[in-house]
Formats: C-alpha cells, sequence, structure tokens
C-alpha cells in the first residue's frame, strides 16, 4: 500500500493546437527553423524514413491493386492476420510511427502544424497529410455512421470498441473567454452528439445480436467528455475549488485532489442569490453546473435504456474534483443495487438491470491519490449499494502535471521572496494543491507498481462479488440466483506486463482456467467473470497486443475493446496533438519504434513476395 503523504498535481489545460495570429512568410519560415534547429541531425536522418515511405505510399497503392500477395507455405497466426492488412494501411503505419518515434517532432508538432495551417496553400496541404496519416491511424472516422465500418472490422476480430466524440474544450474558453459563433452553442452540440453516439453504438449491437434477449455481452461502450458539456470549462474549476474547501476528510486519507463525497452535488440545490461573497461559485456557474446535471441525466438516462455503457473521461486535475463529484451522483443514481432484502435480489441479474454497472470513472494510477482513492471508491460503492465501474489507466498528462506544479512552486518562492519587500505576485489560479509534492507519482516505476496494486485490489473486488475464492474453485455460471455485478473493471493498458498480471490474478483467484487447445494453452474465462472484466487500448496502437489477448483469452464475448475517437478533422487536430505528447510514454521505451518495424518487415515481405514471382 502506498504512502498517502504525497499529493497529485493539477495538470496545466493548454490547448493542443493554438491557432496562431497571421504572420509574414518570412516569419513562419523563422517559426519553422527553429523548431527545426532544435532537431538533431540524428533525428533528420530518422525523420527521412517516413519521407522514403510517403514516396512509396502512391505508387503501392497500383502495385497492391495489379500484384497478387504469395504466402509462404507456413504462416503463423500473426502473419494471416497482417494479410488481411491493405498494404496502404501498412505503409501508412510505418510512417506515423516513424515519425512517432522521433520524441522532438512530437513535442513540436502542435507548433509546426498550427502554423503550417496558418499559410495559405499549405493549410490545404497539411490537413490532406494530417487526414491521410494520423487520422487514418488513430481515428474512426468524422462522423459516428462512418464509423460503423470499423466497428464491424473490429467485431469479426473479435474486438469491442469504446466509441468517443472526440471534442476538445477550448483552454481559452475555460479562462473564461467566450465564443458565441455557432446557431447552436458548441455544448449543447456534444451533448446531442453524444446521445447520437448512443443510439448508433446500440444500433450497431441490436443487429450483430439479432434475436438475443440476452443483455450481456454488448461491447460497444461510449465515453463522455464532461469538460465539453457546459458553456465554460471554469465553472467546473471554481467547483472544484470550493469542493476542496468543504469536503469533509475520509475514512482513508486521499490525497489531492481528493476523494468525492456523497453531498457533493448539493450546493447545486442553492438558491444562487444566496450564495456567500467568498464562495468561489458564481451565480452563472451554478446555472451551467445544474445544466451539466440535467444533461448528464438525459444522457445517462438514453444510455440506460438502449443497454449503452458509459464512461466519463478522467480531466486535469483542476477539473478532477467536480468530474469526481458528478461521476459518484450518476453512480449512486444510474448503478444503484436492488437491497438485499429485496424480492429482486434473488432473481436473475439480468430481470434487475439491463446493463451494470452503467456508468464507469476513470481512475489514475499516476496520481498520488492512487491505490487511496480507489480503495475508499470500493468502500463508499459497497457502503452506497451501487455498483462501482472503474476505469483503471495509468494517465495521460504526467508533463503537463509536473509542469504547472514546478511554476506553482517557483511563484510560491518569488511570492515569499517580495512578500519581505511589499510586492504582490499572483499565484496559479488553478492549482490549488497544499501539498508539497506533485500530484503524479516522480517515475514511471511508482505509476507501474501502483498500477499493479490497483489491478490485485479489483480483481479481489470480483473475486468477492462472484462470489469465487480460491484458484482450484470451479468457475460455473447458474441460470438463476445470480446478483448483479457489484464492480466492473476496464482494464486499460498497453503494457504487457499488467496484461499478464490480469490473467494470472483471475486464473489465481479462480475466476478463469487454463486448458489445453491443441498445442497451445489458453483461457477460459466465465461470462459472469466477463461481464465485470475487459481490457481496453486505444485505436491505431498495440495491435499486436490486442490481438494476443484475444488469441490467449476464450470469451463468449469480446474480452478486449479498442478506444475509437472519431470526428471532423478540424475537430479532432487537438486531440491528435493531445494524444501524440501524451503517448509519448505509451510509445516510448521501444514501442513506436517496434510498432514500425512490424510494419516495415511485413511491407518488405510483401514486395518480396511480388518481386520472387
Amino acid at each position: 500500500m502506498f504512502s498517502t503523504r504525497s499529493s497529485c498535481l493539477r495538470f496545466a489545460a493548454s490547448k493542443s493546437f493554438p491557432y496562431l495570429p497571421h504572420r509574414s512568410c518570412l516569419i513562419h519560415r523563422r517559426s519553422l527553423s527553429a523548431v527545426a534547429s532544435r532537431i538533431s541531425s540524428r533525428q533528420r536522418v530518422r525523420l527521412g524514413r517516413f519521407a522514403i515511405a510517403g514516396t512509396i505510399l502512391g505508387g503501392s497503392i497500383l502495385v497492391a491493386s495489379t500484384h497478387p500477395i504469395h504466402a509462404d507455405a507456413e504462416r503463423d497466426d500473426e502473419e494471416l492476420r497482417n494479410d488481411q492488412i491493405p498494404l496502404t494501411e501498412l505503409i501508412r503505419a510505418y510512417t506515423v510511427y516513424s515519425m512517432c518515434s522521433i520524441p522532438s517532432l512530437v513535442d513540436y508538432s502542435p507548433k509546426i502544424l498550427s502554423t503550417l495551417l496558418t499559410i495559405p496553400g499549405l493549410s490545404l496541404i497539411t490537413e490532406k497529410f494530417v487526414r491521410y496519416t494520423f487520422f487514418n491511424q488513430f481515428v474512426g472516422g468524422d462522423t459516428a455512421l462512418e464509423v460503423l465500418p470499423v466497428l464491424r472490422r473490429l467485431r469479426s476480430e473479435d474486438k469491442g470498441t469504446l466509441f468517443a466524440y472526440s471534442v476538445e474544450v477550448d483552454e481559452n474558453e475555460a479562462a473564461g473567454s467566450k465564443s458565441s459563433n455557432h446557431a447552436q452553442p458548441a455544448y449543447k452540440q456534444a451533448v446531442n452528439e453524444m446521445i447520437r453516439c448512443i443510439e448508433v453504438a446500440a444500433d450497431f449491437e441490436d443487429q450483430i445480436r439479432l434475436g438475443q434477449k440476452s443483455s450481456n455481452g454488448r461491447r460497444t461502450w461510449v465515453a463522455v467528455k464532461m469538460t465539453a458539456l457546459l458553456p465554460d470549462a471554469q465553472s467546473l474549476i471554481n467547483f472544484s475549488k470550493y469542493l476542496l474547501q468543504v469536503r469533509a476528510p475520509t475514512e482513508i486519507p486521499v490525497c489531492y485532489p481528493g476523494c468525492p463525497r456523497s453531498d457533493d452535488c448539493d450546493v447545486l440545490e442553492m438558491d444562487p442569490v444566496k450564495l456567500p461573497e467568498t464562495c468561489s461559485l458564481t451565480a452563472e456557474d451554478l446555472n451551467s453546473l445544474k445544466e451539466l446535471k440535467e444533461d448528464l441525466y438525459r444522457i445517462c438516462q438514453r444510455a440506460k435504456e438502449r443497454g449503452v455503457k458509459l464512461i466519463i473521461d478522467a480531466e486535469y486535475t483542476w477539473y478532477q474534483p467536480a468530474v469526481d463529484a458528478f461521476q459518484l451522483d450518476l453512480m449512486r443514481k444510474f448503478n444503484s443495487l436492488p437491497k438485499k432484502n429485496s424480492r429482486l435480489f434473488s432473481q436473475h441479474a439480468e430481470d434487475i438491470n439491463p446493463v451494470q454497472p452503467l456508468i464507469y470513472g476513470t481512475f489514475q494510477a499516476y496520481l498520488r491519490r492512487m491505490p487511496e482513492y480507489l480503495e475508499q471508491s470500493l468502500i463508499d460503492a459497497k457502503a452506497g449499494n451501487y455498483a462501482l465501474g472503474v476505469k483503471l489507466v495509468r494517465g495521460a498528462y504526467h508533463v503537463q502535471e509536473n509542469a504547472v506544479y514546478e511554476k506553482h512552486f517557483e511563484a510560491q518562492k518569488k511570492a515569499g521572496e517580495a512578500s519581505g519587500k511589499g510586492k504582490m505576485v499572483t499565484l496559479s489560479k488553478n492549482y490549488f494543491s497544499e501539498e508539497p509534492n506533485p500530484p503524479v507519482w516522480s517515475t514511471k516505476a511508482e505509476t507501474d507498481l501502483c498500477y499493479n496494486t490497483c489491478v490485485k485490489m479489483l480483481i479481489g473486488s470480483v473475486a468477492q462479488d462472484v462470489g469465487v475464492v480460491g484458484k482450484d474453485r470451479n468457475v460455473k455460471s447458474s441460470s438463476s440466483g445470480v446478483r448483479p455485478p457489484h464492480v466492473g473493471i476496464l482494464f486499460g493498458t498497453h503494457n504487457s506486463a499488467s496484461c499478464d498480471l490480469v490473467l494470472d490474478s483471475l486464473v489465481k483467484y479462480g475466476l478463469a482456467k487454463v486448458e489445453s487447445e491443441g498445442e497451445k494453452s489458453v483461457i477460459h474465462i466465465d461470462n459472469e467473470v466477463a461481464e465485470r472484466v475487459t481490457f481496453g487500448q486505444l485505436y491505431g496502437m498495440s495491435d499486436s497486443l490486442s490481438d494476443s489477448l484475444v488469441k490467449r483469452t476464450r470469451t463468449e464475448a469480446p474480452f478486449v475493446i479498442k478506444y475509437v475517437p472519431y470526428g471532423a478533422l478540424s475537430e479532432v487536430l487537438p486531440y491528435l496533438g493531445r494524444r501524440a505528447i501524451e503517448n509519448k510514454s505509451v510509445l516510448g521505451n521501444g514501442v513506436a519504434e517496434e510498432e514500425r518495424r512490424r510494419a516495415g518487415s511485413e511491407i518488405v515481405r510483401r514486395f518480396y513476395g511480388i518481386f520472387r514471382s
């Protein structure tokens, strides 16, 4: 168990692709030259890889369409799967991951793109390049309906989907600078789009599960980005500040940004005119937060009616206390369980609630509040008689978190020096922690240890939930007397060691069995367990890991889901920039190089087959 003496810090909210004011071409050249000067000569050589790949890309379309691919006599499963991937997709993957292998290029990609997008003539070329490379690699399509072919392909590979409208909050608006360029407010468009996404996901599941009455096994879920659902995200920041001031301490000490309590949203029922002058919430904030709650209820109610699970995305820590508060409120309402003395308690789970848990929250292992926050959440769920939905991830904002902490620390230092001179220094208005450490663990090893600790805690909770104790216990599903799930977990990880730990723990607790299929061993997972445990990886990344998990496990419903974002290119550009920087930790340590190598090896094999013929 980890110490709770340190805390996590809030992330620096900065727009991933800040659109720069128009400048002259000379200034543009200077801007790009400054960026280029920071890329080493070795990295420039590596940059040539994707230039060569891009040249091959056009010609390969003709080659691939006019020449058959000759397979070797004996092929393994990975090669057989690779045969189904178009050559153009392999070259695209090689190009993208060659670029992702250059850290400096990733770091400066937002600035490079934002500059190119303001240069007449180059903007169209830039958009085309991004669409045919990064967009097609990591994004499912422009609209929810356009993503349906991706959903079908993934399901044919025995994978589910976490559907995500990839709208990003404008941090300028979050700071209070609002825009009203749309006939309908952007946040209302986002609310309606998420409901539309639920409809598309449900229709897809209904179609492929035609004639099946069971609500189990539905593996098309929807992600909810809360900061995009209100007119000014600053209201969430103000709500977070208020909550940190008034929350009662938890049974288990939890460091910043704390742990939500059941009465967090009570303030939303207050008359705005009665707010004290010292309160961080304004009347406008209160009205926006009330509207957000109503919209969230509308989204969740439709998800419940259509049998679609919802995953609340994590945010920067200055938003997180408010997000946690709404998340808890939604779980208490939509994940509620029948009481033990209720007649429904003894009935089959499907007769009680079609999908449970319906609402999942994102728990980030790189925050110092973990695993105590998770432990307290499990206690609260049991006491409140609701199912706890957990999406466990390592976390994506480490660089930003540390940057904001260091900035705040320096401001505090200057404030101390200035106080003796009668000067005023403005501290960060979005940083509320009084703890000495940043909110994130200092090293990846600490984050890995925290993640794996949470894995063991959660698998233990699943074992208790299904009543299975001991690795020799048979795992069988009964047709009656089955309780609805009290806990559901989506293990979001690209780390193979963590995946192994999850599978090993399932076997250890008797939640799964290792059986032989020919010359290989596979892990059979019972339906009761598969309804509570799922793996997830990002679309366009770690396909070899996803395929391996599918190959090693046997479940009736998909045991692996891919996070598939969608949206118009202009909307997705900030997402792609943010993901590029955030996923350096995922793409680092040789992962991008390995993805590039796999694609390159398959390209070489195919061209060898062409010329050999």
